[in-house]
């Protein structure tokens, strides 16, 4: 379902969204995906589902963005272009390696690093580490660049995995069809 937000308390997530249907549904900040809750304002257009119960609350709800980048992401997006390289392991630490390639200027390379015990821990996918790595990677670079600072290298922490685990969509709140069990067929013998 699409709508706007209607109405934000202030110091956290959490307000009312008008759907596009008129209908008015509250939601919390564990209701938005972690990365989105920087960009909520009065009048953003936000996707979202309807959690079953008695008063309409909106769950996974996400910002939409506009299609027109404003100036200063096209500069962020040109000035920092992250290619993943792989990682190296010792023992229960990988760094993930990342190259950044910009215009004119020689690559520079990144490490992210992490224990693997964290992945275990959250029970999230080794496979999603490198996303994750260069999520941090970026959100640091950004405040390397605010700071006026050089950044080589960061790690993965509780902190980040955390954030991620909020960012995912709440389980089991959309309803999807299920198919009809098949028919048991008689076999010969």
């Amino acid at each position: 379902m699409t709508g706007k937000i209607k109405s934000l308390s202030s110091g956290n997530a959490t307000g009312f969204i008008s759907g596009e249907n008129g209908l008015n549904a509250y939601f919390e900040s564990r209701a938005m995906m972690e990365y989105d809750i920087s960009a909520l304002a009065v009048g953003q257009v936000v996707t979202f589902d309807l959690e079953n119960g008695g008063r309409p609350k909106a769950v996974n709800v996400c910002v939409q963005k506009s299609h027109r980048p404003s100036q200063v992401e096209i500069k962020r997006q040109e000035s920092i272009r992250l290619r993943y390289m792989g990682f190296e392991q010792r023992v229960t630490v990988r760094a993930y390696k990342f190259e950044q390639i910009s215009p004119g200027e020689q690559t520079r390379t990144f490490f992210v690093t992490t224990d693997l015990a964290l992945f275990k821990k959250y029970r999230v996918g080794i496979q999603e580490g490198p996303a994750l790595c260069l999520h941090l990677l970026t959100e640091e670079l950004d405040a390397a660049d605010l700071a006026g600072k050089s950044l080589i290298e960061c790690s993965l922490s509780d902190r980040e995995m955390l954030a991620y685990l909020a960012s995912r969509p709440v389980p089991g709140a959309r309803n999807h069809a299920r198919r009809p069990p098949r028919p048991a067929t008689a076999t010969t013998h």
